[in-house]
């Protein structure tokens, strides 16, 4: 009974985190709310024994993908906006119904499922070993696809550091017209 409460107490860690990173505009915020997302997940997979992945969610994304997102954001230095993202009927009407049909498809998940149904992982579940296999058997296409999505999410990083601040430019501009007054 405990391991189902600390479960719920990370799902619940989880879907907060992952909600406060989507709805918030400032990037500190949304950044520090993903690694709150992330160390929640690394929890869950402890839960369900699997280490291996905990600790390479500790060490992999809570460590250095953070770290690197947050000298991004402090490379970017954009100016802060509202800490709410959410605008419009339309994307809160939206937002509202995926919520709805989640927690419907969820609570239909639960419901049919039981405890005697659900069976114990094998011994050596969630090891090295195990995830290496799986990873370049089973799920090589996703593997790779993700590889790809992270190349591409990289590509507009470095697209996006490299796009003139608008205040930056202001003062660029303004500069001459300083000299040529005095």
């Amino acid at each position: 009974m405990s391991n189902q409460i600390a479960f719920w107490c990370c799902a619940v860690l989880v879907v907060i985190g992952a909600l406060l990173t989507i709805t918030r505009r400032n990037t500190i915020s949304a950044v520090m709310a993903l690694v709150l997302t992330f160390f929640a997940l690394a929890a869950v997979y402890t839960l369900l024994s699997a280490h291996f992945l905990a600790v390479v969610q500790v060490l992999v994304y809570a460590g250095a993908i953070m770290t690197l997102f947050v000298f991004v954001v402090m490379v970017l230095n954009r100016e802060e906006q509202e800490p709410w993202a959410l605008r419009g009927i339309v994307t809160k009407a939206v937002g509202l119904g995926a919520l709805g049909y989640l927690m419907m498809r969820m609570a239909g998940f639960l419901f049919t499922r039981t405890a005697a149904r659900l069976e114990a992982p094998p011994a050596d579940w969630g090891g090295v070993h195990n995830v290496g296999e799986l990873l370049f058997t089973d799920y090589l296409f996703p593997f790779e696809a993700i590889s790809l999505t992270l190349l591409v999410a990289v590509i507009g990083a470095v697209v996006v550091a490299r796009m003139p601040h608008p205040h930056a430019q202001q003062a660029a501009n303004s500069a001459p017209e300083q000299e040529h007054a005095e």
